[in-house]
């Protein structure tokens, strides 16, 4: 098990999350009936360890458990300044409300990520590639960047969105005037923006800022061959973050090196992240905006203050908190990565979700989603309902969903049996799912799985117990 920690230590941010708790209790309606059918008397609350006893809040118990305009200060629904929603796994949107303090940490945030992209001394053009649609990543991206030259950051930034002809067009047109082109999406879009484009596009210097889903170092590798930026991991961010509360952290050129290093060395591996097979994501955050914990389960736990306060919510996400005295102990003396310990930074690893089977373009999939479309009466005589979805890559070296299907015992598929299995899963997706619909529309085919027939008993499903984020049950 990975390092933690402590709840019942002083650990970065906390005074200032107890501030948070402290007036919500006072002034968000559905905070104090939270707490008082909870039986949790605010004024006890002075510790770390006493702040881990008040219950984790949740989308079930708390945010779709009270009216939206009581999970606001005052209940004035006026206080939000912006709405971002989620459909989640259900299809049904829940909305989250921001206003200027949480655009302030996410200029911000964005500044420092541009800095480290040394925007702050060379001309630099953004191109924002995510969904412009009520979904957080186009529109609060966008805000963020547009609002840096007032801070020292002079960028300008053009929203084609989700459009990989229009951001090409756009690159050849614009890039030759500025030093620099960062290219903002969901990591498989870019890498579609940069696969087969014109030197135009390919001959400037490119980097790249990415959200929505975690990536593999050997992932980082090919995009940055792709670019002709071999090593140069510097020229790459990815962003932790989500519709309820923005962004919670992002790499930075030291968190890629430990992870990197952790990738070569087994025993940094185990020092950090346990007996994890596949090294987790791992960004830095500030203390001063999030606080972070984990659950009995492994789950990280955020509290941070917004136009919507959450308080020790859960985010789903399995993960650690670690301090920089715990990465500067589990490194040693490295010379490139062992300057840790400043106690003004926090660090998460990040290890991904139990509650979803996949992540495609920021579209997570939802185990009983694909169960479903599993038990549709085309399918279900055939199949025994357990699969595995994953990522792959094509011919092209393209992203796309494979989905494993196994076969019930004696059953020969026939020729139409995968078209059927991808017309369900596309069919009860879509309808789960406003933002693969939205995907769908936007990439056509690629969004839609390669599916592979497995023989009953197959080795991808003998030894699985449950749906662990990446393989069936």
């Amino acid at each position: 098990m990975a390092s933690k920690v402590s709840n019942t230590g002083a650990h970065p941010g906390f005074a200032r999350a107890l501030r948070v708790f402290q007036r919500a209790a006072v002034d968000v309606p559905a905070y104090g009936k939270f707490l008082a059918d909870n039986g949790v008397d605010p004024t006890l609350v002075r510790t770390p360890a006493d702040f881990a006893q008040v219950p984790a809040t949740t989308k079930d118990n708390y945010v779709r458990a009270y009216p939206l305009n009581e999970l606001l200060p005052g209940g004035d629904i006026t206080a939000a300044g912006t709405f971002s929603a989620s459909s989640g796994s259900s299809g049904a949107p829940t909305y989250w409300a921001r206003a200027c303090l949480s655009h302030d940490q996410g200029v911000e945030l964005h500044a420092r990520i541009m800095r480290g992209f040394g925007a702050d001394t060379r001309p630099t053009l953004v191109i924002v590639g995510f969904s412009m649609g009520d979904w957080i990543g186009g529109t609060y991206t966008f805000r963020c960047l547009a609002d840096l030259p007032a801070h020292g950051v002079p960028v300008s930034v053009l929203t084609p969105g989700m459009d990989i002809d229009l951001i090409r067009a756009d690159i050849a047109a614009l890039g030759p005037y500025y030093d620099q082109v960062v290219v903002a999406g969901y990591p498989p879009f870019v890498r579609d923006v940069f696969d087969g484009a014109p030197a135009a596009v390919l001959d400037q210097d490119l980097k790249v800022l990415m959200a929505g889903e975690g990536i593999s170092e050997g992932w980082r590798d090919n995009l940055l061959a792709l670019l002709g930026k071999p090593g140069r991991t510097q020229d790459t961010c990815s962003i932790y973050g989500a519709a309820d509360a923005g962004m919670f952290g992002h790499e930075t050129p030291r968190t890629i090196a430990i992870r990197r290093r952790a990738e070569r060395d087994p025993h940094v591996r185990a020092a950090l992240f346990g007996e994890e097979m596949v090294v987790p994501s791992l960004v830095e955050y500030d203390p001063a905006y999030r606080y972070f914990e984990t659950d009995e389960s492994g789950r990280l736990i955020c509290t941070l203050a917004n136009a919507m306060p959450l308080i020790r919510y859960r985010i789903n996400d399995e993960g650690d908190v670690h301090t920089g005295a715990q990465l500067s102990a589990a490194l040693g003396q490295s010379r490139r990565v062992a300057s840790c310990a400043d106690p003004a930074r926090g660090f998460v690893s990040v290890r991904g979700r139990r509650d979803v089977a996949q992540s495609f373009y920021s579209v997570k999939f939802a185990p009983d989603n694909i169960r479903a479309a599993l038990a549709s009466a085309s399918v279900a005589d055939k199949a025994t309902g357990k699969f595995v979805l994953r990522k792959t890559t094509d011919a092209a070296g393209a992203d796309r969903l494979r989905l494993l299907v196994e076969l019930r015992p004696d059953h020969q598929p026939g020729a139409a049996f995968a078209d059927d299995v991808r017309h369900v899963f596309v069919t009860t997706l879509c309808a789960a799912s406003a933002e693969y619909r939205d995907l769908c529309t936007r990439i056509g085919d690629r969004a839609r799985p390669i599916v592979e027939p497995r023989p009953y008993g197959s080795a991808e499903f003998r030894y699985q117990l449950k749906h662990d984020g990446r393989a069936g049950e």
